[in-house]
């Protein structure tokens, strides 16, 4: 400021303050947050994805926040449980680790829920995604996909189908894998893949169709059979497995996905920070890590992708249960 004068000077540096606070006030109006323990709810027992997904984002976000994320496994109806639990909180201080049963299992229960998934529940982001794998037990009698479609239409309503409960990923892809191939098998519901697992492994159930990294040990144990891969391209942890959609249904695309979800009440800033914690530890090297060591994909989105996909994925089950007339059991 050559050639000023002092006073000019004196009037300049006197008008900063005013100047200055506008751009401050945002800031400052940020409320603190959190004020209490935040909860992680989980509607699945441990042992899944969903839970393994809660307790990882948990123990990242409580190291970020330096306040407690406490896990709660609310248990019961596909999941729906604790969705109706989350849908009527409002204390901007609950998440919920959630996957493809909530679109699904909402499609799959149209009518006869206690809360709106698109209305009641705000996307803040993607988790992962996996592929779901079709699974036989070793004592069924074929090694390809095509041989377990052939027996299992010479065979109508012989083969029990296991899935981790009604309206879960393995349940709705299930429906839509015997609407394409025009297979009768009969689905058999368990409370969660913790007891479905034993039952599968003892025969009591032949065919499991779910996320393909709980099983995979269990396959090259031999005690299971991996015939095919339920996404439209081969999937990374498993180059071998052909897919669904080369072999007995072209076009056939499911994809498991897992996200992270909040009450629709809550505060937009509130959404905002959930939505940059989660993206922030999506991308930490060693969380992405670990996802891919469990088969699956990281999958960090914005609130607004995260928001259409889910808007995109309850048309899809929507129109897959009005085609298949698929209920729940």
């Amino acid at each position: 400021m050559s050639g000023e004068s002092p006073m000019s000077r004196r009037l300049f540096l006197a008008s900063l303050p005013g100047l200055v606070a506008p751009l401050a006030a945002p800031a400052l109006a940020q409320p603190a947050w959190p004020t209490r323990p935040v909860r992680m709810l989980c509607g699945f027992p441990p042992g899944g994805l969903p839970d393994v997904y809660a307790r990882l984002l948990a123990e990242r976000f409580q190291a970020a926040l330096g306040a407690p994320v406490v896990v709660e496994n609310r248990v019961g109806g596909g999941g729906t449980l604790a969705n109706e639990m989350l849908a009527r909180t409002d204390d901007g201080h609950t998440m919920l680790s959630t996957s493809i049963s909530m679109t699904a299992g909402a499609a799959l229960r149209a009518g006869r829920l206690n809360y709106d998934v698109m209305r009641d529940i705000a996307p803040v982001s993607g988790i992962s995604v996996v592929a779901n794998g079709l699974f036989v037990h070793a004592s069924v009698p074929v090694n390809t996909v095509e041989e377990f479609v052939a027996l299992a239409k010479a065979r109508p309503g012989t083969f029990n189908c296991g899935s981790p409960g009604n309206g879960t990923s393995p349940h709705v892809t299930q429906e839509y894998f015997k609407l394409r191939t025009g297979v009768d098998m009969v689905h058999v519901p368990y409370a969660g893949t913790g007891p479905l697992m034993p039952a599968f492994l003892a025969g009591q159930v032949t065919v499991v169709i779910d996320n393909i990294p709980l099983y995979m040990s269990h396959v090259r144990e031999g005690r299971l059979k991996l015939l095919a891969v339920s996404t439209p391209a081969r999937w990374p942890s498993a180059p071998e497995v052909p897919t669904i959609a080369e072999t007995v249904a072209p076009g056939f695309d499911v994809r498991a996905w897992f996200g992270l979800v909040a009450p629709m009440r809550t505060p937009e800033a509130v959404l905002e920070r959930m939505n940059a914690l989660a993206v922030a530890a999506l991308n930490d090297p060693a969380v992405s890590a670990r996802i891919r060591q469990g088969g699956a994909e990281p999958w960090p989105t914005s609130r607004e992708e995260f928001a259409g996909f889910m808007r995109a994925d309850m048309e899809r089950w929507t129109e897959v249960v009005r085609l298949s007339g698929a209920r729940v059991d």
